[in-house]
């Protein structure tokens, strides 16, 4: 006990907590404003989605790179600028009233933060070994989870205030930077081998059928999460409920709180059903709160589609990690990592861009409908194939 509470409130491990805090409020704290901002700039919700999609953009080609250049330079040289970027474009971002220069902003926003999830997963696993890196970890999905029910909640309030007032919660990033630079004292990585050799021992790693199926599984997650989750669930409840910012905010807070609470409960679910399980039953849920969500039109009904939405990412995404992060060796895990970053970035920015295509095309409901049914699809293809026994070996 004591040395779980002495882990806890070490400093290292306190800063890495703030970045996390960081890395989940690029959108979580925005989505309750986009209603209003597509009012405030009189654009249709597909356009003011741009907001979420060329945030993300940028960490398609950005992470992988960053997280290489963190092997081979260092972890901190990467993580202070990057908070740097992100606070600073926040606070300018509050004061702007062109919907062009919001995109622009945002996008360079989304260059600061890119990478820092995957870099500072890293240097949690840098930092600790053994028991105590499984507790660190789990330290910081329960600070990620908490963030992630608190900032829509947050944002829906200063929304309140007016649709640029959520940016604001940016400025923290330049606090975290602060006590980076002066306090975070991580192991730097000792790389010695030649670029050549470096990049021949990633690239065997990668032709492996199971990572490749994992880093799949990761670009489909996110799809699902960004697009259908936290770009439409918004706007089913602002314009089929009439609802405020806050009711939106409050919504989807709730759904974090059920990833939370799901999360803590994945120690004894791990004893029952292996993490291949966990992964399969997660998008199942998906597909069904996918469903509910289409015809749901009454709370009670919503409610139990983000519930089942919320339990689903709970089980679904860290056993994907647990899985990921036992097949990547620890002296190419930050490349591994940030190539699982890269698909993450990749299927944030083509989920709100698939949704509304088929919005476009369809109406929500049957949008919500698609996408469940290609969802089934493409999770028994992926699990019949590439993520099959034959391939997958699941960690004892």
């Amino acid at each position: 006990m004591n040395k779980q509470k002495k882990l806890y409130t070490e400093t290292n491990l306190l800063i890495a907590f703030g970045i996390t805090l960081i890395v989940v409020m690029g959108v979580t704290n925005i989505t309750p404003a986009l209603p209003a901002m597509a009012q405030f700039f009189n654009i249709p919700y597909s356009s003011v989605a741009l907001i979420i999609t060329v945030f993300t953009m940028p960490g398609i080609i950005l992470t992988p790179i960053l997280g290489i250049m963190s092997d081979r330079i260092g972890r901190k040289i990467i993580i202070i600028p990057s908070l740097l970027i992100f606070g600073i474009t926040g606070i300018i971002m509050f004061f702007i009233t062109d919907f062009t220069w919001l995109i622009i902003l945002r996008f360079i926003q989304g260059m600061g933060v890119s990478a820092l999830g995957a870099i500072n997963a890293t240097i949690i696993g840098d930092m600790f070994t053994g028991k105590d890196r499984t507790i660190a970890f789990g330290y910081n999905a329960s600070v990620l989870n908490i963030g992630t029910a608190l900032y829509p909640a947050i944002g829906g309030f200063l929304c309140i205030l007016g649709w640029n007032y959520p940016f604001l919660l940016s400025a923290f990033a330049l606090v975290v930077a602060w006590f980076a630079m002066f306090h975070l004292h991580n192991p730097e990585p000792l790389n010695t081998s030649s670029l050549k050799r470096y990049f021949h021992a990633i690239l065997t790693i990668l032709k492996s059928p199971y990572v490749i199926g994992l880093l799949s599984t990761t670009v489909l997650t996110f799809i699902l999460l960004y697009g259908p989750i936290i770009t439409y669930f918004p706007y089913i409840i602002s314009y089929r409920f009439k609802a405020t910012a806050a009711t939106i905010g409050l919504f989807m807070s709730a759904m974090s709180i059920v990833t939370a609470i799901t999360s803590s409960q994945l120690q004894i679910l791990t004893k029952r059903y292996s993490e291949k399980n966990l992964i399969l039953y997660g998008f199942i849920g998906l597909c069904i709160s996918f469903i509910i969500a289409g015809f749901a039109y009454n709370y009670f009904w919503l409610a139990i589609a983000i519930i089942i939405a919320g339990a689903s990412n709970a089980i679904n995404n860290p056993s994907l990690l647990s899985l990921l992060t036992a097949a990547a060796p620890a002296q190419f895990r930050g490349a591994i990592m940030s190539l699982n970053g890269m698909g993450l970035r990749i299927g944030q920015t083509a989920g709100p861009l698939l949704m509304a295509s088929l919005v476009e095309i369809v109406t929500v409901e049957k949008a919500f409908y698609i996408i469940s049914a290609s969802t089934f699809i493409i999770v028994v293809a992926l699990f019949s194939t590439i993520l099959s026994n034959k391939y997958c070996r699941i960690k004892d």
